[in-house]
C-alpha cells in the first residue's frame, strides 16, 4: 500500500528510462517546376522494391544489388529515414503528381562536403528528370546544409550520366578510380567531378518547405 500525503501518492522518483530519445526529423520539401521532392519514407519500400528491381540501376549505382527485393527496399527505406533524422544523409523520392519516379540525395562527407547521388526509374528517363532533380537537391545543399562543395561519379560505361551531372555544374577533376557496386558484383572504373558553391547557378524555379 502506498503512503500518502495530503490525500494524495507520493510522486514517482524521475527516472530517465520513463522517456526515450529520439532525433527529430527535419521535414523538408523541394519543389521544382515539374516534380515534389519529398524525404523517403518506410512506406515507400514496396514502389522501390518494383522500380529498383532494374539492372540498369543496379549497375550504374554502388549500393543497389540485383534482383532487388521487398526486404532490399525496406532494409534501405528504414537506413534512409533515420540517416535523414540524424543529418547524415538526405535522399529524396522525386514525385511526379504523387507517383515516385526517381530518387536523389546527398550524402554528408564533413560539415561542408558532400556528395550526390541518384537513379531515375525506367519508364521516366529520357525527360530531364535527372538534371532537374540533381539541380534541386544540389541547391538543397548549398542554401540549406550550407555545404561549400560536392562531389559525384559517374561510371565510365555510363557517360550520360557524367551529362547530367556536367550540365547540373559539375566539373571533371581528372580522377578516376575503381568503385565497387553490388549490381556488378565487383569494381569498376569512376570518373570523379566537382561543383563548388560559388560556380552553382540556383535554379530560379526550386523552392523549399
Amino acid at each position: 500500500m502506498r503512503v500518502l500525503e495530503k490525500g494524495r501518492p507520493l510522486r514517482r522518483p524521475f527516472s530517465f528510462r520513463r522517456f526515450s530519445f529520439c532525433p527529430r526529423r527535419v521535414m523538408t520539401l523541394i519543389h521544382t517546376r515539374r516534380f515534389l521532392l519529398r524525404p523517403i519514407e518506410e512506406i515507400d519500400a514496396p514502389v522501390f522494391a518494383r522500380l529498383c528491381n532494374d539492372e540498369q540501376i543496379a549497375r550504374n549505382t554502388s549500393r543497389i544489388p540485383h534482383p532487388y527485393t521487398l526486404e532490399d527496399a525496406e532494409g534501405f527505406t528504414a537506413a534512409i529515414s533515420q540517416a535523414f533524422a540524424l543529418g547524415k544523409e538526405f535522399a529524396f523520392a522525386v514525385c511526379d503528381n504523387g507517383e515516385l519516379i526517381a530518387c536523389c540525395g546527398v550524402t554528408r562527407i564533413t560539415i561542408e562536403l558532400y556528395e550526390l547521388g541518384y537513379w531515375v526509374s525506367a519508364p521516366a528517363r529520357g525527360c530531364g528528370v535527372a538534371t532537374e532533380a540533381a539541380r534541386a537537391v544540389s541547391h538543397f545543399a548549398f542554401a540549406e546544409r550550407s555545404a561549400e562543395k560536392l562531389l559525384a561519379g559517374h561510371f565510365t560505361d555510363n557517360p550520360a550520366s557524367g551529362r547530367v551531372l556536367e550540365k547540373t555544374g559539375f566539373r571533371k577533376t581528372g580522377e578516376t578510380r575503381k568503385q565497387f557496386s553490388l549490381g556488378r558484383g565487383g569494381e569498376a572504373e569512376s570518373a570523379r567531378m566537382a561543383m563548388m558553391r560559388e560556380d552553382f547557378a540556383p535554379p530560379p524555379d526550386v523552392t523549399f518547405a
